[in-house]
């Protein structure tokens, strides 16, 4: 399988687009996106957080999952027992993804911080598959919202794929996260 995910959200078009470039195609979109850079002064500056090797910022890319929905669906509902609310996601072709893309797996710099260049690998769709199960690190961050009576933040500790600029839907399957692979 070689397919990556995105939250499904309203579209304009039948394209994925960077938040950023939402300001003047949809400004109600524009600030929902960006709301949720709001909450601490760590992700305040995620939206200034320049991505090594794309000459972009963090929000003038699209984010995209390696890992199956239902991976991590799964790992949530082994850790916590329950299942998460129903969510969308497109199932979108590798090919798609724009030439430039990249895998941003943190491991050495905290959010906020800027990004470590060790971090960021160019994305190679011919040699990409899907991951079918979440990385120890975020099964360790589920385990810990868990132990915090928290939830959220699922995608917390899987590498992002980052596009940089558009991202066709077209010939994307949608998917609810508790599909099985």
């Amino acid at each position: 399988m070689k397919v990556v995910f995105h939250q499904r959200v309203d579209l304009v078009g039948d394209v994925l687009v960077p938040a950023s470039d939402l300001a003047d195609i949809d400004p109600a979109g524009y600030a929902r996106a960006m709301s949720k850079y709001d909450d601490t002064p760590e992700r305040q500056r995620l939206k200034v957080t320049e991505i090594p090797g794309l000459a972009r910022t963090w929000t003038e890319v699209v984010f995209l999952s390696p890992v199956h929905p239902h991976a991590i669906w799964r790992a949530w509902r082994e850790i916590r027992g329950k299942e998460l609310p129903r969510a969308e996601f497109w199932a979108i072709p590798a090919d798609n993804l724009p030439h430039g893309t990249v895998v941003l797996d943190r491991t050495v710099s905290a959010v906020g911080d800027p990004l470590d260049p060790a971090e960021v690998a160019r994305f190679d769709p011919a040699s990409f598959t899907t991951a079918t199960e979440v990385p120890a690190a975020n099964r360790a961050w589920l385990e810990e919202m868990v132990r915090r009576g928290v939830s959220g933040a699922w995608f917390h500790g899987i590498p992002h794929v980052l596009a940089p600029g558009a991202v066709p839907v077209r010939g994307a399957r949608v998917i609810g996260w508790e599909e099985p692979v």
